[in-house]
């Protein structure tokens, strides 16, 4: 499966690959590595496809990003839907549930942006501890993120990034 150009121009504008955030952050694959990135969601070690279409499943949609350094859950798109919009899902769980974390890939390049600026001396669990995220900065980052998606609440998502 092959991203849209639009994908590889925005992912390329991106300073970084990876925000890290106390002991979670976010890794975005580089273009050499999305293949490889494929492997235990849309296709087995073998090259089989783990695509079943079922409700739970994993769909041949999805087009895995990258994850979330946490847990390890992946960060996919739909490329069934030209925005390609940014979904999550918890990994091990059995069905993968997506939950959407940003309204297309370009809104979520700016929140990634707006997450990198937020972790800036906060990039181990010792700085985190020593620098925590205030109230204030908590909201206004949330608030981003929001206006980003043009939504009236940023997604759980990026909330529970700041968790970690």
């Amino acid at each position: 499966m092959k991203l849209s150009e639009r994908y590889n121009e925005v992912r390329e504008s991106l300073p970084t690959h990876e925000v890290s955030f106390g002991s979670g952050g976010i890794k975005l694959f580089s273009a050499a590595e999305l293949e490889d990135g494929q492997v235990g969601y849309s296709v087995g070690p073998d090259g089989a496809s783990l695509c079943s279409g079922e409700a739970g499943a994993w769909q041949p949609s999805w087009f895995v990003i990258g994850y979330e350094t946490g847990c390890g859950d992946p960060l996919f798109v739909d490329v069934d839907v030209v925005a390609l919009p940014v979904f999550s899902a918890m990994h091990g769980e059995g069905t993968w549930e997506p939950v959407q974390v940003a309204a297309s890939f370009e809104k979520f390049a700016q929140c990634v942006e707006e997450f990198s600026r937020i972790a800036v001396g906060r990039s181990s669990p010792v700085e985190r501890e020593a620098n925590p995220v205030s109230d204030e900065e908590r909201t206004s980052f949330l608030r981003r993120v929001a206006q980003l998606n043009q939504t009236s609440g940023a997604p759980e998502f990026w909330d529970l990034m700041l968790e970690f």
